[in-house]
């Protein structure tokens, strides 16, 4: 009986292969594009519905302000908009008593903003709300598919984070430090 040797397939390194699968990268990263706000409209609309006394704005600084006190500046700051539309959305907060404003005990001068015992309750339900309606939707993956997607994810989340060289960089950038000579 003759043997027949097996080979690994080998790689198609040719020129029209790296580009037929340059262009199928290319869609599928334009296809991840344009599922990403999908998804998160359709999570969003599944928690929202349980929490319409407040705005997806709203929610937004609830969670911020849920581990830590902050000053406006420092919300706007974390949310990426100017005071004023910081202002507005908190303002609203305060009038639901979900939000309440104190005087720092460092400094009188600057206020910070807090959750209050309404705020947190609200939180802790959205987050309860979220975790629900997402394992939900989680249910048409396999645990190996959902596994592998938390792996993505974590990867995602890593490679979006600056390193302290890039930090360093923007802050030469913007000046807030001094290039060393």
């Amino acid at each position: 009986m003759a043997t027949v040797e097996r080979t690994a397939p080998r790689r198609v390194t040719s020129r029209a292969a790296r580009q037929a699968t340059e262009a199928d990268r290319k869609t599928l990263v334009a296809r991840c594009c344009s599922l990403q706000p999908e998804l998160q409209r359709h999570l969003s609309t599944l928690v929202h519905a349980e929490m319409c006394a407040v705005t997806d704005h709203q929610l937004t600084v609830l969670t911020c302000l849920c581990h830590q006190s902050m000053t406006m500046s420092e919300l706007a700051k974390k949310l990426e908009v100017g005071e004023s539309a910081a202002t507005a959305v908190v303002d609203r907060l305060v009038r639901q008593e979900l939000v309440v404003r104190h005087d720092d005990p460092a400094d009188r001068r600057v206020v910070r903003l807090t959750l209050s015992h309404a705020g947190q309750s609200m939180v802790t339900k959205l987050q309860a709300t979220s975790l629900r309606k997402t394992a939900r939707v989680l249910t048409v993956l396999s645990d190996e598919q959902l596994a592998q997607l938390v792996a993505i994810m974590e990867t995602l989340d890593a490679a979006c984070k600056p390193t302290e060289d890039q930090m360093h960089k923007a802050a030469v950038i913007d000046n807030t430090i001094k290039e060393p000579q």
